[in-house]
């Protein structure tokens, strides 16, 4: 049986397909080993993948026409020195749909600078969207093992434990349908009144009884510290067992404002990462997010491939303060 695009591919065609191909597996020499597109997601004990959020390297605000190409992405994370979270969403880098054509071709321009896609970050919100399944089966066969949900949103005026009840129903089609494929959803927590997640001990009721092998969290430090205030502590031990992924940015309080700083130089410090990773047991992923690198107008704005320079430095400066707090080497 010929291998279908993913594309074209139905949940329980892809089964039927897989188990096929299992069974031709076993007709084929062993020289020729098959890497199952089910099996689950594993990574090296011990070691710190690492990646950076690219938003600055497009602009989903003109319906993509500023992006990078493939090559200038990859010579950027080069230069930077660390992998990639991708953005996959309507308006990201690269859109769901087109994801099946279009992952191949950045995934190998990566690979010829030594670098990866560690994570797809997504803005699918509920498991009934178009084509957010295509896109993470895609990445799977690619050997991306994780992809971050958009999070849900409470609505005002409605009944929270409702809404929790809910959310928890939508998260456990999403693990199924990663117990499938073989990947893993994270759940990054967001700051903010709307944000379900935020207050920390709804998400442990978001997510439940679902394994995180299927759905976990991308525990992120500093959007629990402004929730959290002094009780951090108390969300790092409650989420411990569902963390799979750690989110690094640092901020400082201006009166009731969070500004974004670089990392080292504001409220996210060495132990409260210490007690994260020591609290899951061993090295996460972690996903370096920047949000204090602002345009000329004072927003975050996409950077020019001839001006990527003070974006790649800056990127370099945070990934330098990293790895002297996680003890590891560039």
């Amino acid at each position: 049986m010929a291998n279908p695009h993913p594309a074209s591919l139905t949940r329980r065609d892809f089964i039927a397909w897989a188990g096929l191909t299992a069974v031709a597996t076993c007709l084929v020499s062993s020289s020729q080993p098959l890497v199952a597109a089910t099996s689950q997601p594993t990574r090296s004990s011990g070691r710190y993948d690492i990646a950076v959020l690219e938003k600055w390297f497009f602009d989903g605000g003109t319906n993509g026409q500023f992006k990078y190409t493939p090559d200038q992405m990859a010579q950027t994370l080069d230069e930077i020195g660390l992998d990639l979270e991708l953005t996959v969403r309507k308006q990201g880098h690269l859109t769901p749909e087109k994801a099946p054509d279009e992952l191949p071709v950045m995934a190998a321009a990566l690979a010829r600078k030594q670098r990866r896609i560690l994570c797809l970050a997504m803005d699918t919100v509920r498991p009934d969207e178009p084509h957010w399944e295509k896109a993470i089966r895609t990445a799977r066969q690619l050997g991306v093992l994780q992809y971050r949900h958009r999070g849900f949103r409470y609505v005002a005026g409605q009944p929270l434990k409702a809404q929790i009840a809910d959310f928890h129903a939508m998260a456990k089609e999403f693990a199924a349908a990663n117990k499938e494929i073989g990947i893993q959803a994270v759940y990054q927590i967001h700051s903010g009144a709307q944000m379900a997640g935020s207050a920390a001990w709804d998400l442990d009721l978001i997510l439940g009884e679902i394994d995180p092998k299927y759905f976990g969290v991308a525990f992120d430090i500093c959007h629990v510290m402004v929730e959290q205030g002094l009780a951090w502590p108390t969300a790092v031990e409650l989420l411990a067992p569902r963390t799979v992924a750690l989110c690094v940015k640092s901020f400082k309080w201006d009166g009731d404002q969070r500004v974004s700083v670089p990392l080292g130089q504001g409220r996210v410090k060495k132990a409260i990462i210490d007690q994260v990773i020591a609290s899951h047991g061993g090295p996460l992923p972690v996903y370096l997010h920047n949000e204090y690198f602002m345009g000329t107008a004072g927003k975050l704005a996409p950077v020019p491939f001839a001006q990527r320079a003070p974006i790649v430095e800056a990127f370099r400066a945070d990934a330098a303060v990293l790895r002297e707090w996680l003890g590891v080497s560039g």
